[in-house]
């Protein structure tokens, strides 16, 4: 409803505009007509007038008896007036010249005076309406002046009213008619726009319309990311919430099992209670391992939709971090793991150091430490390097202890198919099925990965062929350290 009351008053607008625009350049049209012809008609008067007046001259300049001639040249419509030298009426076809004051400082009988000939357009003192005056000397120095009254060519004027009346009033018809149509096709593009397609009204639209079509084809673009993104993510919770459920649920299961038979007494046996118990504490260990790595992810999703800090506060103190002696204890802490497996753990650390949350970075470089060695082969290598990249190729960055550090875990493992490679980071991804269980893990650790990397800024790099190994990269941004 609201859409349709804003195209209607946009439609009504845009025709008011037109319409009083057109009015007015008709107003304007018929006013200028008006003062042109009534300019036309003034001088059209005046041009008789003055010829008039001329002959009227001539007439006199010829007869014995001024008086005479002036009563057989007297005219209804002009006015005859005689002025002697000393100005001094001598005679006026409408009044009395005994009534009349002296005429010698009347504008047009000055200037017939003393050029021979005098004009001008004023409101007569006698009569009291506006005339039009043309004087002409005499032989014998008197002069004749013709009067015109404004109602003369007026009346011509109010004729031609009639006429202008009606064009004025079919130019206002045509201007409706006009402003109307234009108005609706002004609108009509408008009223066009698919604004589920916005590209599709780029031909037909203004240019001043393209630059909003272009907005609005870019919110489209991202609201649709947008739904995409939060229908991943509520396919993810629900994939997260049954994988979650599921690996709960089988290490509860275990341990209520065993300590039902143990409750039961149907183990008697010292072996066989050690045994249980140390499958208890086994499955206690990876629901504790599980718990904590939920509450890890739980902190960093937190911490990246978290703007005030507050969340970021929950992970720890960032502090400057010595990454070659965090990857010497965590080879430390797997060694036995690695044996086990019969995978060799290398060191080849150059110096470098992080300012981040120490608790994060052992997590992430102990997670792609022990994906590494759970995933290799018999006789495998698990080589954990680290160092810092020269920015921009110059030393000068060196110098000035700007540094981008890294973190590198390579392995020559089963390696990982070109098809898993985007999904190795997600949660509860495990690249090989078939064996996941008895490899161990939460199925959370390079999840953890991705978000840690993430929180500091850096970014992950992956290189990995199946049956070659894979190696995994993570580079942390160029960052002011102290010298090492």
């Amino acid at each position: 409803m609201s859409s349709r009351v804003a195209k209607r008053s946009l439609s009504k607008r845009v025709f008011a505009t037109m319409l009083t625009m057109s009015l007015i350049t008709i107003v304007v049209f018929a006013l200028a007509l008006t003062l042109f012809m009534q300019k036309r008609l003034v001088d059209s008067t005046s041009e008789e007038l003055a010829s008039e007046a001329r002959v009227v001259a001539a007439s006199l300049n010829s007869s014995p008896s001024y008086v005479g001639m002036l009563r057989r040249l007297q005219q209804d419509d002009t006015r005859i007036t005689l002025v002697g030298k000393d100005g001094d009426v001598l005679y006026d076809t409408d009044i009395d010249e005994s009534k009349m004051e002296d005429h010698g400082d009347r504008p047009e009988i000055e200037e017939a005076f003393e050029t021979g000939s005098g004009s001008s357009d004023r409101a007569s003192s006698t009569l009291g309406e506006v005339m039009l005056y043309e004087a002409v000397r005499l032989a014998d120095g008197s002069v004749v002046r013709l009067a015109k009254g404004e109602a003369g060519y007026l009346s011509v004027l109010w004729s031609l009213a009639g006429p202008v009346a009606i064009l004025t009033a079919v130019g206002v018809v045509v201007s409706v008619a006009v402003a109307r149509r234009e108005s609706s096709r002004i609108i009509e593009p408008l009223l066009e726009v698919d604004l589920d397609h916005p590209q599709r009204n780029a031909q037909n639209a203004y240019a001043e319309m393209e630059p909003m079509l272009e907005r609005i084809e870019t919110q489209r673009q991202e609201l649709k990311r947008q739904v995409r993104v939060l229908a991943n993510n509520d396919r993810m919770r629900r994939e997260f919430t049954a994988n979650i459920t599921h690996e709960l649920k089988t290490p509860l299961t275990t341990v209520s099992g065993y300590a039902e038979l143990i409750a039961n007494g149907m183990v008697t046996d010292e072996a066989d209670l050690r045994d249980f118990g140390r499958r208890i504490y086994n499955e206690a260990g990876r629901l504790t391992s599980l718990v904590n790595d939920i509450l890890t992810l739980s902190n960093l999703d937190e911490a990246e939709r978290s703007e005030d800090g507050a969340a970021s506060a929950t992970l720890g103190t960032r502090e400057p971090i010595d990454v070659p002696r965090t990857l010497d204890g965590i080879a430390q802490r797997l060694e036995q793991v690695a044996q086990r497996a019969d995978v060799r753990i290398e060191l080849a650390c150059e110096p470098a150091m992080v300012v981040g949350v120490p608790r994060l970075i052992d997590e992430l470089a102990y997670n792609l430490a022990s994906n590494a060695i759970r995933y290799n082969r018999p006789g495998g290598v698990v080589t954990l390097s680290c160092g810092v990249e020269q920015v921009g190729g110059s030393d000068a960055d060196e110098a000035s202890g700007l540094f981008a550090p890294y973190i590198c875990v390579a392995d020559t493992g089963i390696g990982i198919a070109a098809e898993e490679q985007g999904k190795i980071f997600e949660r509860f991804y495990r690249v090989d099925k078939s064996r996941s269980k008895a490899r161990g893990g939460t199925g959370l650790g390079l999840a953890i990965v991705k978000h840690a990397a993430a929180y500091h800024g850096a970014r992950i790099e992956l290189d990995s062929e199946l049956g070659r190994g894979t190696s995994i990269s993570v580079h942390f941004p160029v960052q002011e350290l102290p010298e090492l």
